[in-house]
């Protein structure tokens, strides 16, 4: 790529790459939750890839297969612990940084683009349940930067590199490679015509590869993995049917003020946030009266190529909020508001005194810096003996509470003393954290079992048949095996009624740990009950 070509666009980013390792350097050893659930399922399948398993057929696997495969390599490098895989999320939060301020740096000052890359790398939110979406972020910024520059320069390089980001975010989560392939082809179309320029053969070629090569890789990279899979499990793996989803669907009538009430909250929480919306609103304002007075010539036209891409990317990237109305996924949007955000602040900025210019970029940056330090503080509060989990695969701190940290440490020490070296043990209904801690593979493909999976009879009998042939020593019921939470269901009763009289019919309890009188929560109110073959 020219990046290196160019130096001004070097040197912005190393610097954004020395600041992004500055600023996420606190979280190399902490996160703020440890859940038995998600975060189990993303330690367990990095763990899988590493002994050469294969997700989907191996086992339960949700997301696309490319990120297991790239934290199996941070393990792989330092070792089987959480905090590997933390410095692995960190390197892929300073590139999405990276990527996201080298893409405006084609249109703004290189000391802006650095300012804005630090404030995405300070503030876009965190997708707290899983390491998956980091790599997620990280693709989808750089078909940012690629657009961006492309629409710039018009060089294929950058054509061919959005292609190729695509390709990557397919294999991470596809619904929005398909909005990100999208609008690669909304940005060459719209580009060749701005500039009158018709195809050529190069073009074609390109064309081609994005309508056909991409989608056709896509295919049949899932259709490899998950070959010899019923289409129940297939639906289970990929739950992009509104009946798959765990969640009350809403629709756009309800998710829209829904949005509105987002944003409005976000303004109100904090100092920060409402000075940053007046900055906006001012900037917005500013940004209309030089359009209507028509000063700025070409940026002009520049400015609405910009508003409208990212605009219209903001708006494909909202499709998964607009259709069940949980907060978290609206975290795939918040990099295009952003970006449409400082696409105005700069253009405003653009036509006023340098002097002025740099107190602006200079009160942004005073502002990351306390946000910085303030955050650093907060986590340093959680670094303490009380909440290091210590286990041989942890080395981080969290946030959890100490029965929670209690009851995982204890239903681990007990796993390891009930269990022979090669016996195995299924951990329901959705624990897998525990065959992470324990070293020890699952039994049965499937990780998961809750109402919203919707596991047919076939399905369990094929599930007590694995169980048999690995002839399991014992099961780990935990307190979600009841649960007043939509979508969870009881064990048994709403769900898998084979599997649960197979457990009755051959288990007994040997141990009951953690808590079992509070409802049961993503990571808290955690309760165990370790069954062992009669």
């Amino acid at each position: 790529m020219s990046i290196f070509k160019t130096p001004r666009l070097a040197v912005c980013a190393f610097l954004v790459i020395v600041a992004g390792i500055i600023l996420h350097w606190p979280y190399h050893n902490f996160q703020p939750f440890l859940a038995q659930g998600d975060h189990g399922r993303d330690l367990y399948a990095a763990q899988a890839i590493l002994r050469g398993e294969v997700p989907y057929t191996d086992f339960w696997w949700v997301y696309g297969p490319l990120m297991p495969t790239y934290y199996a390599l941070w393990f792989k490098l330092c070792g089987v612990k959480i905090s590997s895989v933390l410095l692995g999320k960190i390197a892929l939060n300073v590139a999405a940084g990276t990527f996201f301020g080298l893409g405006l740096a084609q249109f703004f000052p290189i000391g802006a683009a650095f300012v804005a890359a630090l404030w995405f790398m300070s503030f876009q939110q965190d997708f707290f349940f899983t390491y998956n979406h980091a790599g997620g972020i990280a693709a989808l910024m750089a078909v940012l930067w690629m657009h961006c520059a492309y629409m710039k320069t018009a060089r294929p390089s950058y054509a061919w590199g959005a292609l190729a980001a695509v390709f990557l975010l397919g294999l991470i989560k596809i619904n929005f490679a398909v909005t990100a392939w999208a609008m690669t082809m909304a940005v060459l179309i719209a580009k060749d015509f701005f500039d009158c320029r018709g195809p050529d053969s190069s073009k074609k070629i390109f064309f081609a590869s994005l309508l056909f090569f991409v989608p056709l890789g896509w295919v049949c990279i899932y259709a490899s993995l998950t070959h010899g899979l019923s289409p129940i499990e297939i639906r289970q793996c990929l739950p992009y049917l509104g009946s798959d989803e765990p969640y009350n669907r809403l629709g756009p009538l309800e998710t829209l003020p829904l949005l509105a009430q987002i944003i409005l909250g976000n303004i109100k929480s904090s100092w920060v946030n409402a000075a940053f919306c007046g900055l906006i609103l001012l900037s917005g304002a500013h940004v209309l009266y030089l359009v209507w007075r028509n000063k700025g010539g070409a940026a002009r036209k520049t400015l609405l190529l910009l508003l409208c891409y990212g605009t219209l990317f903001y708006v494909l990237n909202l499709h998964e909020f607009i259709k069940s109305g949980v907060y978290y996924r609206l975290f795939w949007a918040q990099p295009l508001s952003m970006f449409l955000t400082f696409v105005v602040v700069f253009y405003s900025a653009s036509v006023l005194q340098t002097r002025i210019q740099s107190l602006l970029w200079g009160a942004l940056l005073i502002i990351i810096a306390v946000s910085g330090v303030q955050k650093t503080q907060q986590i340093n509060t959680f670094k303490n003996p009380q909440q290091y989990f210590g286990s041989a695969r942890g080395g981080v701190y969290i946030t959890n509470d100490r029965v929670w940290m209690q009851t995982v440490v204890l239903t681990t020490r007990q796993l390891n003393t009930v269990l022979k070296k090669d016996e195995l043990f299924l951990a329901l209904p959705y624990d897998v954290l525990y065959y992470y801690l324990t070293d020890k593979k699952t039994p049965t493909r499937q990780l998961i079992f809750f109402d919203h999976i919707k596991i047919p009879t076939e399905q369990e009998e094929k599930i007590i048949a694995e169980l048999e042939r690995h002839k399991i020593a014992a099961v780990l019921l935990s307190s979600r095996q009841s649960a007043h939470e939509t979508g969870l269901g009881t064990l048994g009763v709403t769900y898998c009624p084979l599997l649960g009289e197979y457990i009755n019919a051959h288990f007994a309890p040997v141990a009951k740990i953690g808590d079992w009188v509070n409802e049961p929560g993503w990571a808290w109110n955690h309760g165990t009950l370790i069954l062992k073959r009669k």
